[in-house]
């Protein structure tokens, strides 16, 4: 089956699409060792969002498994989790990367999700100009025992997805992390994610 939309989002930048109700949403890595800033917002409201700290409780998980919900601020059901066709291993506690990111690692003007979000939000016409927290997919920063939080490497290799159910008319943001001061994260690039709408 074709997808009826096709976006690449390039290292290093952001995309933003209209998604219908009902769509399935492919969100693949194209290289491998790619972490993806996810987003969703409804189209009727967009100052409700997906939020990550609804989910967690909701869910009584850190991730969504397999056929749970993503659900929004209102607490209205906004993706469903369908299938995953990768190591596993994806985060939703840790923010977006920032300007202040990495100005603590010395750096200026360095890409980051927050600024790639706001630009992809402004092109689809929704300025709001806050930042939800991320849904972190491929990210491998598992809690440990002792309640700290170890950064590793992105397991995932070249072609493997997450499909996702939209629940209601969404608009979907997605930032290819740019994280690269350390290559013990996206492996030391920022490297292309594709999105597949089928639907």
């Amino acid at each position: 089956m074709e997808p009826s939309q096709k976006v690449i989002v390039p290292g290093y930048s952001g995309k933003g699409l209209r998604v219908a109700a009902g769509s399935l949403i492919r969100i693949t890595d194209v290289e491998g060792c790619q972490v993806g800033d996810l987003f969703a917002l409804p189209q009727a409201d967009p100052r409700e969002y997906l939020c990550t700290a609804r989910t967690r409780a909701l869910n009584a998980r850190l991730f969504p498994a397999v056929g749970q919900q993503f659900v929004t601020n209102e607490y209205r059901p906004i993706l469903t989790f369908v299938a995953d066709h990768s190591p596993g291993i994806h985060d939703t506690l840790y923010m977006t990367c920032d300007p202040g990111t990495y100005r603590r690692y010395g750096l200026q003007g360095h890409p980051n999700c927050y600024e790639n979000y706001l630009k992809a939000a402004k092109e689809l016409g929704i300025g709001t100009g806050y930042v939800p927290g991320p849904v972190n997919l491929f990210q491998n920063t598992p809690v440990q025992p002792d309640g700290t939080i170890k950064v590793g490497r992105s397991p995932t290799k070249a072609g493997d997805y997450v499909d996702l159910r939209a629940e209601m008319d969404v608009y979907l943001i997605l930032t290819a992390c740019s994280f690269d001061v350390t290559p013990d994260f996206i492996g030391g690039k920022s490297t292309p994610l594709q999105i597949d709408v089928f639907g």
